[in-house]
């Protein structure tokens, strides 16, 4: 497991450390492991936080969390429960760190002097702004947008390209989850908790559908992507044929 300190988890977690003490003190988060005299967290804290996030979100109290994660953890196994929890609450997602930069860096890489493209990062997730830094949370994909620029391409319009990606996808992932949720609605009832063997189950059934959903987007994207590149560019190839061809009549 991954190891934190303090300001580490509230980072990961996407919290404050104040919070995290908070949560400790009212038992809704386990104690860290001593090492000398600095509290040292892992991925099972992590995952708590992000739980408890989740249920705080849904206008719970801290006091029904806590009245919650004391039922839903009576006489289970303590392994069992924190792999159900990872499970729940783990990112899909994978990013890198993130990079880091002013606000006037980020308008200036992004081409974006008002700042309306820098916003619409930050409300897709894809750059977080703290005062005067402005942090990309996906590298990887700030460099495609800004090597694109290079061929003429402007932020807004990859912009334009990502929203309606995202609209797609979301409404794909939506599906998705909806039809875990009424598969287990089905078959064990509304609000139903794993019990025993059922919460490996239960873990397992939801780490094969989180590889199959992103195996399956990938796939179909790629798939797509070359049909209707071959479509497309056909087209434009027929266009550049037949004014090749007039050039010629013309000349001739």
């Amino acid at each position: 497991m991954t190891e934190y300190r303090i300001d580490e988890l509230a980072h990961a977690a996407g919290t404050t450390s104040r919070n995290v003490r908070a949560y400790r003190e009212r038992g809704l988060l386990p104690p860290p492991r001593k090492r000398g005299r600095v509290g040292i967290y892992d991925d099972s804290h992590l995952a708590r936080l992000r739980l408890i996030d989740i249920l705080l979100q849904r206008g719970y109290t801290t006091t029904h969390i806590s009245d919650f994660i004391d039922g839903w953890e009576s006489g289970k196994d303590l392994t069992e429960v924190l792999g159900l929890q990872r499970a729940l609450t783990e990112p899909w997602s994978t990013t890198g760190e993130g990079q880091s930069v002013s606000v006037d860096e980020a308008r200036e890489m992004l081409g974006d002097p008002d700042g309306v493209q820098l916003s619409r990062l930050v409300e897709y997730g894809l750059a977080r702004v703290d005062g005067d830094r402005c942090t990309f949370t996906d590298p990887k994909l700030l460099q495609g947008f800004t090597s694109l620029a290079t061929y003429g391409f402007g932020i807004r319009e990859v912009m334009d390209i990502h929203e309606r990606l995202h609209a797609a996808v979301d409404g794909m992932s939506k599906d998705m989850i909806s039809t875990v949720k009424s598969h287990i609605v089905d078959r064990y009832g509304e609000g139903w908790i794993p019990e025993g063997e059922d919460v490996l189950r239960a873990t397992e059934m939801l780490q094969i559908m989180r590889t199959l959903a992103v195996d399956s987007v990938h796939s179909l994207l790629g798939r797509t992507l070359d049909r209707n590149l071959q479509e497309q560019l056909g087209e434009y190839l027929e266009v550049a044929i037949d004014n090749t061809s007039r050039s010629d009549r013309h000349t001739a």
